[in-house]
């Protein structure tokens, strides 16, 4: 119970202060344009509520109510019904022409857009750790191997311009997709120079499907656990089985799989291999695994490196009792070679795509067991699970996986960009982020995503309290996040929102008279209306995923 006390506490808190800073900025867009434009500021508020303590200064009260979720301004004469002192009525609201009311609507959505340029810009100008640009693992028959990049090349520059970790690396590769690339890497000391073309790829998420430079490397290895290619083999013949993690080669340790492939592609002798042998551990509801530590002598091999031992990446690791993949015959242990006739290279691309493609209709999948090839039928059955925007639906199940830990940890550096960089990516990443949620808020209106995606309160302060037990980095660009969403969704033109404001001020500019009080009335009735509905069903889908879906 207080473990639950505890963390619902800490989800309160999270959200809290997530919303709280959003409002408060968005509120505070509408005070300063509005004061700046000379309309009346009454009262400026943090938080909603009975009011703790207020300080006045000049003719505006500021505040800070009892709870903490936000804030807002009261100008004078922004209620039709309100009574305005004479010497203000000209400083009323309602009384200033058509620009100047929808100059301070706006405010509040583009105070909420310059405070995510601002959060981004601090998570970049700060120190903070990232993969180094350096190359973990490349995939066979990719750009990166037919240009020769290798293991443990750290790229310095691309085209000339530095290039300073990973995330920058990724930049330059994905905008220049299909177009030459000039690479200056750092190989043993020596700066060497590759020319490469990176291969177009299409990325599909909910939202849109973008094509994008890729050239297939990983900033990370992958872990010296290894498959044995067939029983016959040296490896097999020295009792190595798959799944063997090895740590030492004739007594130097070693860290991955791509040190020791290095290793082992020019020796032509017999080995020492110190390794880990996972074994399983009966437990209630699950099966543990512990390592227990061998020393196995590897005979020499017929030709140069060919010791019969290759990654576990590929490799079945876990078969799901029941599942589509057993009934098809599949065990642990399968090495995957080809799916539908297309060589597996790896278990993103020939792999997991096809299998997401096909759905449930029938396909063929070749593996190697005992140093055989064997080729099933697959048909996946449908299971629950959620898509990219949280809503829950049928989606194809093979019921296999590799060792999720078949990849090993990436070296980390310590990056800061520059001022003028930093607010460069700060401005970039702001506008990337305002166009997805644009073109998903349409989409939701338009019915290609389903609106069981909207969410409300509830899904905030799951994602806020997630982001905090992240660090700041995460809590802040969630923060970010939020803000571009909350005014994105103010802009829309639904009666009592931002957007309506500005649309009606741009009504009443082209008609050069306003809006009558009736229509007025109508909107903001209908508008409430709208609102409450939109929050309630937001809060059904809030509740249907974390309660009873």
């Amino acid at each position: 119970m207080g473990a639950f006390v505890q963390s619902a506490g800490f989800t309160l808190l999270s959200f809290a202060l997530v919303i709280s800073v959003v409002v408060f900025f968005h509120e505070l867009g509408h005070l300063l344009v509005g004061k700046w434009v000379g309309v009346k500021a009454v009262r400026f508020s943090i938080g909603f509520g009975p009011r703790l303590f207020a300080v006045q200064k000049g003719e505006t009260e500021y505040r800070v109510s009892l709870l903490p979720l936000g804030g807002y301004v009261k100008f004078a004469g922004d209620n039709p019904y309100e009574e305005v002192a004479p010497e203000d009525k000209a400083r009323a609201f309602l009384e200033q022409p058509p620009w100047k009311r929808g100059l301070i609507a706006f405010a509040g959505p583009a105070a909420n857009f310059v405070l995510a340029v601002v959060l981004y810009f601090v998570v970049f100008a700060a120190p903070h750790l990232e993969l180094a640009a350096q190359v973990g693992y490349v995939k066979p028959q990719s750009p990166a191997a037919h240009a020769g990049l290798e293991y443990g090349d750290r790229i310095v520059a691309i085209d000339g311009e530095p290039v300073d970790g990973w995330s920058a690396l990724q930049e330059q590769i994905r905008a220049h997709a299909n177009q030459p690339l000039q690479l200056q890497i750092l190989r043993d000391g020596q700066l060497v120079s590759l020319r490469i073309v990176p291969a177009v790829h299409e990325e599909t998420t909910v939202i849109e499907t973008v094509k994008q430079g890729r050239i297939g490397i990983s900033a990370v290895p992958r872990t010296a656990e290894v498959t044995v290619v067939s029983p016959d083999s040296p490896a097999g013949r020295a009792g190595l089985e798959t799944f063997d993690k090895v740590v030492k080669l004739d007594g130097q340790p070693i860290a991955n799989y791509e040190q020791l492939a290095q290793k082992l592609a020019s020796r032509s002798d017999p080995l020492k291999l110190d390794v880990l042998r996972p074994l399983p551990v009966a437990a209630p509801g699950a099966t543990l695994w512990r390592d227990q530590p061998l020393t196995l002598d590897v005979p020499a091999p017929s030709k140069p490196g060919d010791y019969g031992i290759e990654a576990s990446d590929l490799t079945l690791f876990a078969v799901q009792p029941g599942s589509a993949a057993e009934q098809a015959g599949l065990r642990r242990g399968d090495r995957v070679l080809a799916v539908n006739g297309a060589a597996a290279l790896s278990w993103g691309d020939e792999v997991d795509a096809p299998l997401k493609a096909a759905g449930t209709q029938p396909l063929q999948m070749t593996v190697r067991r005992a140093g055989k090839p064997l080729t099933v039928t697959i048909t996946q059955h449908l299971r629950k699970d959620r898509d990219e925007t949280g809503v829950l639906q049928d989606v194809p199940d093979f019921g296999a996986l590799p060792d999720l830990n078949s990849f090993a940890e990436g070296e980390r550096v310590w990056i800061r960009y520059p001022i003028p960089d930093a607010f460069r990516r700060a401005i970039l990443n702001t506008a990337g982020f305002v166009r997805a949620q644009s073109i998903g808020i349409a989409r939701i209106l338009t019915g290609h995503i389903s609106s069981r995606a909207i969410g409300g309160p509830l899904m905030i302060a799951d994602v806020a309290r997630k982001a905090a037990e992240s660090g700041w980095r995460d809590l802040i660009v969630t923060m970010g996040a939020i803000s571009v969403v909350l005014g994105l969704m103010n802009l829309l033109p639904v009666p009592v929102l931002d957007g309506f404001h500005v649309l009606s001020a741009i009504i009443e500019g082209i008609r050069r008279r306003p809006l009558s009080l009736r229509f007025r009335e109508v909107a903001n009735v209908v508008g409430i209306a709208l609102l409450l509905t939109l929050m309630l069903y937001a809060f059904r889908n809030d509740a249907m995923r974390k309660w009873f879906e």
